[in-house]
């Protein structure tokens, strides 16, 4: 599925804010999509920048993932929050799945 965003609500802060990761150096993990996002941590009140990665471990146990930092999806997990995402999108209009007409 395709997203297609609407034009961004300004004031989002830049790439000098500071990464929310941890090192992954499984010689078997392969990235096949990586972008950024940048959030607001609301215990802080401060932005932190978070890789969202979707990749393939060929350990066969691991198999995909999707990694948000230091975080790792499986394939249940990756599905609630594609869902979620849709719900957000059709309640906020912030965004709307490809092939929608709304």
């Amino acid at each position: 599925m395709t997203v297609h965003p609407f034009p961004p609500r300004g004031g989002q802060p830049g790439h000098d804010w500071p990464l929310l990761d941890i090192p992954r150096d499984d010689p078997d993990r392969h990235v096949q999509r990586e972008t950024e996002i940048t959030v607001r941590v609301a215990l802080t009140d401060g932005f932190v920048r978070i890789p969202l990665r979707i990749t393939f471990t060929d350990d066969g146990l691991t198999g995909w993932r999707v990694e948000l930092g230091p975080y790792d999806l499986d394939g249940r997990d990756a599905c609630t929050l594609a869902n979620m995402l849709v719900e957000y999108g059709r309640l906020s209009g912030d965004f709307r799945p490809a092939g929608t007409d709304r």
